[in-house]
């Protein structure tokens, strides 16, 4: 057996070509992995190539004497742990970013002091600590190529390194008692090196097998536990916006609402600006602008619009109130309307947003947040418990919250009473001049029903039943109130539209309401835990007042989860669940394109209701490896010296299970002399004399002499059943 110092090497120098590159190629994927985190932008060519010059410096400099270099990479460690502590007490509240600058630069430093094969094993393993860094800043799946092709070059590296330290024990001197059990020790290496990429190939395949199996049945239970919360460490230095609204996809719209219609912007959602028009069309694109790692899933609010105009929405009040903090976090106090609905408030939710698309500059989280970690010092909180920033949301940006949320209950929003207080009547049941059969319709459905919690339920279920969901809709076609309009004319709309029509229907029954836009949570990425939040998840929705409770969300489109269902843990299932939830949705859109893939996805959901996947998936995973196996075979067959010696091994491991051991000592002509007086195996003798002749007697073994051998094999255990079960009170020879 090769021993661990021939494996990890010495500290002589290395003269292995492929293996120091492909452990080059190994630490040069790693640094492109974390790199492709935009927080290491500015390394993702420098490194790299610094890394490549060191270890040709290193390949060149080997077996030189470096002790001047040394001391050169020495001082520079200095030098990058004194820049690692000086960020980390410039920015204490962001220490991961630091940290990996400095694994960063300490590989780089090695590499250029790499003249041992134990050296070149350090870099390898420094490697896969890069790889679980970027596995921890990965947002996506562009990952798993990064992981896919360091497997392949680490696989490589350690193939080469084995082999090594093989060829180096081999290549050893060695006394004639010792030698190898038939064949010389330079004519091994060919069987030796075979051997190592057969083993180190079967090990990478069971090893990914295994660790798929063990994701796939992984259970997700009750959320996330977020240890941490993340957020960019670049500040927000300039108030460009000193709390205004600016979104750029809509930068042109003002605070006074009406005037021109904008054109319309797929790119983004004209519901985060200062207004609301209810006249723009046209559908969002599907880009992702944010992913979200949450313990629980909520519809992540942005704006809240109070003032209904007729053809659109607008806020009322423009007072905001400054917030300011030193050092992370920034604590919110809601006032005003918010104070109200804040004491029933008791379980706290923690998010962290990834923006990918610019975004306006307002905090995105599930209501009320209560502490935020920011990029900046300063925020601004307006009458209706949004927030604020300095400036946009800018790609890459990073931030956390931590909420304080309400999820409805039924039973307790039906017992709600007591009176509105003034200046919520004042300021959301005010409505202008709208036509009469919209307040007869608000009080027809309103009536009878015994609560207020009824009410809303009641007209909430109108606009369920009675209207279509519909992002096709044409321009308005006559001037007018857009809810008349939509109300008892077009009949259909998107989310805007049910949601204002909700909030005119409730004000004219007396019920105070609210617009409030934002996102919906988003889609589960089930390999990264993420939900994927694009621009097509832009949303509009209502808040209604109840007495003694405060402002409860309410979903009025058909089709969007209700508010009910919401808050509950973002992962619920198992990740293969997760899987065939996706896979089972793609066959769907599949089946509306083509009649063929009709039947196809009918069949895979029919397999999917009687329970088959995990019996249709162990089959393709039996049916993967034996291909695999086959195809490793036929593909690399052992050299007939080495599939002798081979044979020859599991002959002796044969006798051995039976009590007849070779000794150390033993040449083989010794040992088969002791087999034939144990008892007598014709097959030994045949196989002695086969490898014998191969090893001393000069004779090249022919693939019919293998084929021979290894049938001698099988029958020789076969012989040896039969024997035991025949004579199973048989002494046999330990060996000593």
């Amino acid at each position: 057996m090769v021993g661990w110092r021939h494996l990890v090497g010495g500290g002589t120098p290395e003269p292995s070509v492929p293996l120091r590159l492909w452990t080059l190629a190994a630490v040069t994927i790693g640094v492109f992995a974390v790199a492709a985190h935009d927080e290491f932008a500015p390394y993702r060519l420098l490194v790299p190539a610094l890394v490549a010059a060191g270890f040709a410096f290193s390949s060149w400099r080997r077996g030189r004497p470096t002790w001047w270099v040394k001391i050169v990479l020495a001082l520079l460690c200095l030098q990058v742990g004194w820049n690692f502590l000086r960020d980390v007490v410039a920015d204490p509240y962001h220490t991961s970013v630091p940290l990996t600058v400095l694994l960063l630069w300490l590989q780089t430093i090695h590499s250029f002091d790499v003249p041992a094969r134990r050296d070149l094993l350090f870099s390898l393993l420094s490697s896969v600590i890069l790889m679980a860094v970027a596995a921890a800043f990965a947002l996506d799946l562009s990952y798993l190529l990064y992981l896919a092709a360091f497997a392949v070059a680490g696989t490589q590296a350690l193939v080469h390194n084995a082999w090594q330290g093989a060829r180096e024990l081999l290549d050893r001197p060695a006394p004639a008692a010792a030698a190898a059990p038939g064949i010389p020790r330079p004519r091994a290496a060919e069987a030796v090196r075979h051997s190592v990429a057969w083993a180190a190939s079967h090990v990478l395949v069971l090893v990914l097998f295994g660790a798929g199996v063990v994701f796939l049945f992984t259970p997700r239970l009750e959320g996330m536990r977020i240890t941490s919360l993340p957020f960019s460490p670049q500040r927000m230095l300039l108030d460009l916006f000193a709390g205004r609204i600016t979104n750029p996809a809509y930068p042109h719209v003002g605070e006074g609402g009406g005037g021109e219609l904008p054109p319309w912007n797929a790119r983004g959602y004209f519901g985060f600006s200062p207004t609301v028009d209810l006249r723009l069309r046209g559908r969002l694109d599907h880009t992702v602008v944010m992913r979200v790692r949450s313990t629980r899933q909520f519809n992540w609010r942005a704006l809240v619009f109070d003032a209904y105009t007729g053809t659109g929405w607008r806020i009322s009040d423009p007072r905001l109130m400054q917030i300011e903090s030193s050092a992370p976090p920034i604590e919110v106090v809601h006032k005003q309307d918010e104070v109200l609905s804040y004491a029933v408030r008791t379980e706290r939710v923690i998010q962290s947003f990834y923006i990918e698309v610019e975004q306006p500059n307002v905090v995105f989280a599930a209501p009320l947040a209560e502490r935020l970690y920011l990029p900046t010092g300063r925020v601004w909180l307006d009458r209706y418990g949004s927030i604020r920033l300095p400036g946009t949301l800018k790609p890459g940006m990073v931030y956390s919250v931590v909420s304080r949320t309400l999820v409805p209950d039924p039973d307790r929003l039906r017992a709600a009473s007591g009176e509105v207080p003034a200046f919520v009547r004042e300021r959301y049941l005010a409505l202008p001049p709208i036509p009469d059969r919209v307040r007869a319709l608000a009080l027809r459905l309103v009536a009878g029903a015994p609560t207020l919690y009824d009410q809303v339920v009641a007209v909430n279920q109108h606009l369920w039943t009675a209207y279509r969901y519909d992002l096709s809709i044409p321009p308005q076609r006559r001037p007018g109130d857009a809810v008349d309009y939509f109300l008892f004319e077009e009949r259909r709309g998107y989310c805007e539209q049910f949601a204002s029509a909700m909030v005119v229907l409730l004000r004219s029954a007396g019920i105070p309401a609210r617009l409030v836009t934002g996102y919906t949570p988003g889609t589960l990425n089930p390999l990264t835990g993420l939900l994927e939040v694009r621009n097509s998840d832009a949303h509009a929705w209502v808040e209604v007042f109840f007495p003694g409770i405060g402002w409860v969300e309410f979903e009025p489109t058909p089709g969007f989860p209700d508010t009910a269902d919401l808050g509950g843990p973002v992962v619920r299932r198992w990740v293969w669940q997760e899987l065939a939830a996706r896979v089972q949705a793609d066959l769907a859109w599949l089946a509306s394109r083509s009649p063929v893939l009709r039947r196809v996805a009918a069949g895979a959901r029919a397999a999917a209701a009687a329970g088959l996947w995990p019996a249709l998936i162990a089959a393709g995973a039996v049916a993967a490896v034996g291909t695999w196996r086959t195809a490793s075979r036929r593909a690399l067959p052992a050299p007939p010296r080495a599939a002798l010696h081979e044979i020859y091994h599991q002959m002796c491991a044969v006798l051995a299970r039976r009590g007849l051991r070779r000794r150390p000592s033993e040449t083989l002509e010794e040992f088969r002399r002791r087999v034939e007086a144990w008892g007598g195996l014709p097959e030994v003798d045949l196989i002695s004399a086969a490898v014998e002749a191969a090893a001393y007697g000069g004779v090249e073994p022919t693939p019919e002499a293998v084929a021979d051998a290894r049938r001698h094999l099988g029958a020789l255990r076969v012989r040896l059943r039969r024997l035991l079960a025949g004579s199973p009170t048989r002494r046999h020879d330990r060996g000593r």
